[in-house]
């Protein structure tokens, strides 16, 4: 057993008690922290753990926050006791819809793929807490940090800015650089940010999402991409619209208007999942975490 191995029940508790974000900043993007030190307990206790976001895991690691101030925010978690305030990150919705430039995306959760290595990914679990993994390289494929599903992976917090409340986050560099925007206040979640892998840049602005790179010269505007990925290969040179195989294809949406454009994409994706004749244990592709049969019936019938 090591520090790294914590049991998916011992994590799925520890969110729950803290109201999924840092006990003491409510901070969406966390770790997990043992109260008494692994090195002397050498198990997983949820009752010596807690979730933090890397910046208050750091200064309890190094004694800055001593054990008393750390119980006392394990017993009243930030975002428990402000009622959600800063680090709730959640949508009501049943299927996920991500818009990216004037690109809406409809199902599966939001993908971009750059030699077989997602780069950024949207999802979201069984109670609707939205969960984001994101891969930030350098222009010179250097790796800054990997979040997945929320959770701090790798790199170091320090030189990174992040703004947070309620269904919104904004992460910038040390340069001041907006690396990655998400509004999750309304429908559809509203994503701006510059990714880079492998001299391949994904821009996604308010208007468009643009490639360039070893893939030079692809844009996007005013579509609906219904189970489908974006996906890059910078040996080929190639760039392809991948569909979700669960579902044995997707679909493209071309239409005037966002919200009609929208909720055309959503019908399109219904009628995927029932061509798909989907078992009713399998995960639902929409993107809940749900499995088929626990799913809206609308959906996944």
């Amino acid at each position: 057993m090591t520090q790294r191995d914590i049991p998916s029940h011992i994590k799925r508790r520890l969110r729950q008690e803290a109201c999924f974000g840092c006990c003491v900043c409510g901070h969406p993007f966390i770790e997990y922290h043992h109260i008494i030190p692994f090195s002397e307990a050498r198990s997983h206790n949820a009752s010596d753990m807690m979730i933090l976001c890397p910046i208050h895991h750091h200064q309890c690691t190094v004694g800055a926050l001593d054990t008393t101030r750390q119980l006392a925010a394990k017993s009243s978690p930030f975002n428990c006791t402000r009622g959600f305030a800063n680090g709730q990150f959640v949508t009501s919705s049943t299927v996920i819809a991500i818009e990216a430039g004037s690109i809406q995306f409809i199902g599966a959760g939001f993908k971009l793929i750059v030699d077989g290595e997602p780069l950024l990914a949207i999802r979201s679990d069984s109670e609707g807490h939205l969960l984001l993994t994101v891969e930030l390289y350098s222009s010179t494929d250097e790796l800054l940090l990997s979040i997945r599903d929320n959770e701090w992976i790798a790199g170091d917090p320090l030189p990174w800015d992040l703004e947070f409340g309620y269904n919104r986050l904004l992460l910038r560099s040390a340069a001041r650089q907006i690396a990655l925007q998400i509004d999750a206040r309304s429908l559809p979640v509203a994503i701006t940010g510059d990714l880079w892998r492998r001299n391949q840049r994904f821009s996604i602005g308010r208007s468009s999402l643009h490639f360039d790179g070893e893939v030079q010269n692809v844009g996007f505007a005013n579509l609906g991409l219904v189970a489908m990925s974006l996906v890059a290969d910078t040996t080929q040179r190639s760039f392809t619209l991948s569909p979700d195989t669960r579902l044995k294809g997707g679909m493209m949406v071309s239409w005037p208007d966002p919200a009609e454009r929208l909720q055309k994409g959503i019908e399109g994706f219904v009628a995927l999942c029932k061509r798909a004749h989907l078992g009713r244990n399998e995960r639902c592709p929409c993107g809940s975490g749900h499995k088929v049969k626990a799913c809206h019936p609308e959906y996944c019938a």
